[in-house]
């Protein structure tokens, strides 16, 4: 299973995230939970932008799923 990275630059903070391919779920659970707590610096733009990333990378997979290279289905 692949190891999946997204990350955000917001001043002068960097922000990265790795998640295994399938948990996509938990990881933008993660995400609203930190966009929640005042606290931390991310908020609900930073979390649409993060779980964008991850939906990109879902949907790549979908697409790849749908259209193996070697002509087999997955």
């Amino acid at each position: 299973m692949a190891t999946r990275t997204i990350s955000l630059i917001k001043g002068a903070r960097k922000f990265v995230f790795r998640y295994p391919q399938g948990g996509e779920d938990d990881i933008v659970d993660a995400i609203v939970a930190m966009a929640e707590d005042d606290a931390c610096p991310l908020d609900w733009l930073d979390a649409a932008t993060l779980s964008f990333q991850v939906t990109r990378y879902a949907a790549a997979d979908c697409a790849r799923a749908l259209n193996p290279a070697d002509g087999q289905a997955a």
